[in-house]
Parts: structure tokens; C-alpha cells; sequence
């Protein structure tokens, strides 16, 4: 199955959180070692799809799938093996080996992020030196603490036209790499290349795994425009990552919450307020992409605006952000509606006093406030409701309440959770001076037309009508977690013979090529889907053989024993072919005698050999086998 090395495939599948990779379709939630959720695959109504960060695989006991990071992305996207390995390791930032051997300046990936870490190194040395005086001053004036800038990796872009430029020349780093990174602009009239930041006060933003990948800067006077940011390049696709969203994780899922604001500044305010669970959207409006990021970590999101202007900038957001689409989104931004696929998502709105943003209202009024604000936060779908009542043409009379009840009977056709769906009727209702009840009958007919039936999910594998003994499942078990085990008794074991579960002598083929490696990274060699999921079973499932040393002497003896039977079943067949040949009898050898004085202690597991040989009656083929 695998193209690349085997350190190539260990590499990526280290780099990747499958939990991460995972949570970008279907939301799981921490289960012990394991994390649990629904499975993406087929249908179900009770969570039986398992994912284990540890060792990096996935498996769902309802319809028997399972795998790594790349056999997900492959079932997921529809993608091949290679596809899957070049998708995570642009993910994971790993150069494969067809990207490799450049010379230094190429504008690889793996340039690229070598490029913006140097950047981001030589602007926050610049702001802690005499030249960076005015930039502290800036920072002191607006509150923000030097550790926290620090901690967030806040730098100043010299002035002048070169002196990214300059220093990059010094670390061999070729102009055209430069572009590629967004860090510099050409020349219109003549050759070269110039800085594009320039006197500001620069943020760098990461991805999630803390790699800088493009820079926001601000101005510290009337300097226009007075926010200039890294274009998109093939590090930096804005509407995909938020910014510090790597600070902010780990706040996010402890709270299982995550602060959602619009500026640079007012994260970093937040943060030092103690509310260590914001992001910023990046000057962007909220996206889908990034509310998919946010989905993977915690269940409620509250985004700020202000009582005036920015009121009307949410409805629009919200309308937006409540469209049906293909992921299921559509149906989640309520109290508790449910994610196609599963998870749920709390999108609220905390409303902040007119000519507010977080910054301020932090620095007036304190964390406690800010607290009780989030606290009176509403769902977002309850704003943009009100705001969808209110016509936006000022249309009045019995033609704006007509539009109203239907913008209304609309969006509340894209309530998922009854409960709320009611008392958002009743509300909009009252307010519209309409039955409740009618425009509840509406919004029931319009959800019926915008809901689509899910996909078909896989056909299930119909399971063989026993399964495997659970003998041979121990002994696998024993095998994939301990290296002991393989030691002792890879050498004694044969799949074809001690195994009746093909998927099992699939697994134990590839151990025996690779005894040494972790078991999860056998994937990539099993030949057959079945066999790839049995594997991701017994990796997700957790090891409970207490004693290892007692269990590998037992299957020992059992192999060793095995073996004693397989050979007595071979001289009893000479026996018989022997007979059947020439007619005479042929006594049993001293060899058969002493095989089955050690297999007699087995019979009652493996059955035959001892009683033919015992009572003198039939053997394999029919063979008398007493003298």
C-alpha cells in the first residue's frame, strides 16, 4: 500500500493530531484513553466510533471501520493513498522526498516556514532594542503588558525600504522566496524587491501548531491603511485559522468555550484579563472554515459587537453562517442543534455598550463585567432573528409585516432544537402582532424543503457467522503491545496453521517483517481494508493482560504444543500414504510415540491426534496406527 519510506509515513502520522484531523468532520468527545463520538461512515444514533491520539488511529465497533490519519482523510475525502500522505504532510509541514533536495531559496513549504520563523525572530528582536522605543510606548499607552507581548510573539517592522530585505540576504535567502512568503513586494519600474512592512508594529499569527505563517501590522499614527496584513500565500489562507488559536487552545477545551473577537488587540486584552480562551477572526468575517475549528475543541463560541453599528454586520454573519450546507453546519447554530453527523455548536452574541470593543470595556470596566456580559450572551439565531423581523428596505404596512413573517418563518425553519424553536415563535410572533402558531406552521414546511436525506453511509461488511476465536484475539493483543511477546513467540508462531482469522495472519505476516515497529504503523503494509480495521480494534481497545511474562509463557507452551501436533499429523499422513502404497502395515515411529505423550496434555484444545494413537482406532486418512 505505501509509496513512501516507512520513516517518511511514521513522521507524518507523529506530526498529525488525528484527534484534530478527526474533529474536522464529526465532534468527539474525551472517553477515557480514547475519545468517542459518532461515526462519520454510516448512520447511528449511539456514539461507537473511537479515536486514540496516542497511537494515532481510529475504529468504529458499529460498522467496522478503522485505520490511521491517512485512512480517514482517504474515506473521508475520497482521496488515494498518495493523496492522503501529501494532504497531511503539507498539513504536518513535512517536505516529502519528491519536495526535497531544493536548494535553499526554492519557495518549498518547508522554505517558507524556514523564512517567516528567521522573520518573525529578526522583528521581535527589533522591538525590544533602543529601536523600538516608540513601539513599547505604543504598547503602554493601550494597556498591553510586555509579558504578554512576549508570550504572543509581537515584533516591529523597521523603517525603511530594506531591512527585512538586508538581513535575508545575510541568511541566503533568495528575493523570490521572499515574495512567495508575502514578506516582500517587487519593484514596479525596476528589478528588486522591497519590505512590506514598514514601521509597524507587527502580530504574528500561527497555525495550530505554533509555526508562523503571516504577520498583521499596525500603524502607530494616521498612517494608511492603518491594519496591513500578509497576503494569502501557500502558507496563509485567512478565512481558515484564527488568530493565537494555538495559545488558545488548550483554554478552550478546558472551558469548553472559546471567545470569539475581531481585532489583534482586543485578543491580546482578553488574554491578559485572564480570559485565555479568545481568538480573533483576522479582520475577516467569521467563516465557516473557522467555525469547523472551533467545532473541534469545545461547544460554544460567544462573539462580541457593539449595540450600533456592528449589530447589523451579525445579522449578516449569522444569515450567513445559517445557510444549508453539505457539512451539516446549517442545523447547529442554536441552543443545542445537532450537527449533521453529530456534535453540537452554541453560536451566541454578547452585546457590548455602544462604542465598545473588548479592548475598552476591559480596560473601563474590568474582567467581572466582562464576565457578566458573556454571561447575558444570546443565541446568535435569536439576534439575527430580531434582526431579520426589523425590514431592512423600511418597507411598512401590511408589505414590511408580510417580508418580516417570511425572513422570520425562514430563519426559524433552521431551528433544530424544538424547544427553542417554539419559544423563538412565540417571541417573533409577538413582536410581528401574528399567530404563533402560523408562522410555526411555515417554518415546519420550509424545514421540511431545505433538509436533504443523508447520504447513504457504507454498506456494512456482513461478519462471518462465527467470529474469531478468542484465543487467537489474545494472542494478537499480547503480540501488538508488547515487544516481549514478539520476541518469545513471532519465531514458534505460524499464521497459516496457528490462525484461523485471515485478517489475523494478515497482521502477524507484517509483524514478523517488522517486528521492532510500533504496531500502529503497520497499517500502511496490510493488504485489505478488513484487516487494516481489525488491527485499528485492537489498537483502539485497551490492553488488559495484567502479566505479560505469565501470558507469554502460556502461549509458549500452546504454540510449542501446536507445533508437536502439526508434526505428529505429518508422520501419521507418511504413515498413511505409506500404507496406502503398499498394503502392509506400518508400526508407529518412536517419534510419533514421543509427539504424542507431549500433545496428550492438549487433546481437549486441539482434539484427535492422542485419541487415534491412544485406542488404536483411525488416524489421518484412515491409518491404523496401533502395532
Amino acid at each position: 500500500m505505501a509509496s513512501y519510506s516507512q520513516a517518511v509515513l511514521d513522521d507524518i502520522r507523529a506530526a498529525v493530531d488525528i484527534v484534530d484531523l478527526v474533529n474536522r468532520f464529526v465532534n468527539v468527545k474525551k472517553a477515557g484513553a480514547n475519545w468517542k463520538g459518532l461515526c462519520p461512515f454510516h448512520a447511528e444514533k449511539t456514539p461507537s466510533f473511537m479515536v486514540n491520539p496516542k497511537k494515532g488511529i481510529f475504529h468504529c465497533f458499529g460498522c467496522g471501520v478503522g485505520g490511521d490519519a491517512f485512512g480517514f482523510l482517504m474515506r473521508q475525502d475520497k482521496l488515494s493513498f498518495p493523496e492522503a500522505v501529501r494532504a497531511l504532510a503539507r498539513q504536518a509541514g513535512i517536505a516529502l522526498p519528491e519536495e526535497r533536495g531544493g536548494k535553499p531559496g526554492d519557495g518549498s513549504r518547508e522554505e517558507l516556514l524556514r523564512v517567516m520563523d528567521l522573520a518573525a525572530r529578526f522583528y521581535v528582536e527589533h522591538l525590544w532594542t533602543p529601536a523600538g522605543e516608540r513601539a513599547r510606548a505604543y504598547l503602554s499607552e493601550r494597556g498591553i503588558d510586555p509579558e504578554v507581548a512576549r508570550r504572543f510573539g509581537l515584533g516591529l517592522a523597521p523603517e525603511g525600504w530594506d531591512a527585512l530585505l538586508n538581513f535575508m540576504r545575510s541568511e541566503k535567502v533568495a528575493e523570490e522566496t521572499l515574495v512567495a512568503a508575502g514578506l516582500a513586494i517587487p519593484r514596479e519600474n525596476r528589478s528588486g524587491v522591497y519590505d512590506r512592512f514598514r514601521g509597524r508594529l507587527l502580530f504574528a499569527i500561527r497555525d495550530l501548531q505554533g509555526r508562523v505563517v503571516a504577520f498583521g501590522g499596525r500603524a502607530f499614527g494616521d498612517e494608511q491603511p492603518k491594519y496591513l496584513n500578509s497576503p494569502e500565500t501557500p502558507l496563509y489562507t485567512k478565512g481558515n485559522l484564527l488568530y493565537a488559536a494555538d495559545l488558545a487552545r488548550p483554554a478552550i477545551q478546558e472551558k469548553n468555550r472559546a471567545l470569539l473577537v475581531e481585532g489583534y488587540v482586543d485578543c491580546l486584552m482578553a488574554h491578559q484579563y485572564g480570559f485565555g480562551e479568545t481568538v480573533a477572526a483576522l479582520g475577516t468575517a467569521f467563516t465557516l472554515a473557522q467555525l469547523g475549528l472551533l467545532r473541534r475543541y469545545c461547544d460554544e463560541v460567544v462573539t462580541f459587537f457593539d449595540a450600533d453599528a456592528a449589530g447589523r454586520k451579525a445579522a449578516e454573519r449569522a444569515e450567513e453562517l445559517l445557510e444549508p450546507t453539505g457539512s451539516g453546519m446549517a442545523w447547529a447554530i442554536n441552543r443545542s442543534g445537532a450537527f449533521e453527523g453529530g456534535g453540537t455548536l452554541r453560536l451566541k452574541v454578547a452585546l457590548l455598550p455602544a462604542g465598545h470593543d473588548p479592548d475598552t470595556f476591559l480596560r473601563t470596566h474590568g474582567a467581572p463585567a466582562f464576565t457578566e456580559r458573556i454571561a447575558a450572551a444570546r443565541s446568535l439565531l435569536a439576534y439575527a432573528l430580531d434582526r431579520a423581523i426589523s425590514d431592512p428596505e423600511g418597507a411598512t404596512g401590511a408589505r414590511g409585516r408580510a417580508n418580516a413573517f417570511a425572513r422570520a418563518a425562514l430563519m426559524l425553519a433552521k431551528v433544530a432544537d424544538s424547544q427553542e424553536a417554539t419559544a423563538l415563535s412565540r417571541e417573533a410572533g409577538a413582536k410581528l402582532g401574528v399567530d404563533a402558531t402560523q408562522l410555526w406552521i411555515e417554518a415546519q414546511r420550509l424545514q421540511a424543503s431545505l433538509r436533504k436525506p443523508p447520504a447513504p453511509g457504507p454498506t456494512r461488511a456482513t461478519a462471518p457467522a462465527s467470529g474469531p476465536p478468542s484465543v487467537e484475539r489474545d494472542l494478537l493483543a499480547l503480540l501488538l503491545h508488547s515487544l516481549p511477546a514478539r520476541e518469545a513467540l513471532l519465531p514458534v508462531l505460524v499464521e497459516a496453521e496457528d490462525l484461523s482469522h485471515p485478517p489475523f495472519r494478515a497482521i502477524v505476516a507484517a509483524l514478523k517483517l517488522r517486528p521492532a515497529d510500533a504496531a500502529e504503523s503497520l497499517l500502511t503494509d496490510l493488504p485489505t481494508d478488513e484487516a487494516r480495521s481489525v488491527l485499528a480494534a485492537l489498537l483502539v481497545e485497551e490492553f488488559l493482560l495484567l502479566d505479560v511474562r505469565v501470558s507469554i509463557e502460556q502461549f509458549q507452551k500452546r504454540l510449542e504444543r501446536s507445533q508437536r501436533l502439526r508434526r505428529a499429523r505429518e508422520v501419521s499422513q507418511s504413515i498413511a500414504e505409506v500404507q496406502a502404497k503398499t498394503g502392509a502395515a506400518t508400526p508407529v515411529t518412536d517419534e510419533l510415540r514421543a509427539l504424542h505423550q507431549e500433545s496428550a496434555a492438549v487433546y481437549g484444545i486441539t482434539g484427535g491426534v492422542a485419541q487415534s494413537l491412544e485406542h488404536g482406532t483411525p488416524g489421518p486418512q484412515g491409518a491404523q496406527t496401533n502395532e
